[in-house]
């Protein structure tokens, strides 16, 4: 009677150790497949039309690393009135939904930007600085395969230049900016 209590006990244990070898990859895999959404681009490349009314120029490029994670880059030259900006910034996006391109996202960039403005009635100064900022996209993704991207967006940016080079253009310490862009994803 006791050896077939205990045939039994190692039969049940045995079968519950095959449950749980067998039963979490085929759990992990269900909810693997289920979790991931196939993504057909991964990639674009734009550029903001309103360069050609306006002089608001820019060309920008984006890559899917990992889910939901993208590196790019932009150049971008605007001229208001008298005041030039032109900058070149490396861009990391995070997109909460983990669809890439698509959708909300929230990033962060660094770069460069050349400020220049009429000082003094008839001088132009010039100011070259750091920068670092934080960015909120939405992208959309449109047409029949879903290729045609328009991106908008809103950055603030910290200028790592010092009060004083900053005084000499009369440029504050943050710069706030918009993005409107359309392009290609591949």
């Amino acid at each position: 009677m006791r050896i077939r209590s205990l045939s039994r006990g190692i039969s049940l244990l045995v079968g519950l150790m095959a449950m749980v070898a067998f039963g979490k990859p085929i759990a992990a895999q269900a909810t693997n497949s289920q979790a991931r959404v196939p993504i057909p681009y991964t990639s674009y490349l734009s550029l903001n039309p309103l360069g050609i009314p306006f002089d608001i120029f820019s060309v920008e490029g984006e890559t899917g690393i990992a889910q939901g994670m993208t590196v790019g880059a932009s150049i971008s030259h605007t001229e208001i009135d008298n005041q030039r900006y032109s900058s070149g910034d490396f861009k990391f996006r995070y997109y909460p939904s983990e669809i890439v391109l698509k959708g909300f996202s929230i990033g962060a960039s660094v770069g460069v930007l050349r400020y220049s403005d009429i000082v003094n009635g008839a001088d132009r100064a010039t100011i070259d600085s750091p920068t670092i900022g934080l960015l909120l996209d939405y992208n959309w993704l449109l047409g029949a395969t879903h290729r045609f991207v328009i991106g908008t967006g809103v950055a603030a940016k910290r200028i790592l230049a010092g009060s004083e080079d900053r005084a000499k253009v009369d440029l504050g310490r943050a710069q706030l900016s918009a993005r409107f862009t359309v392009g290609v994803a591949f």
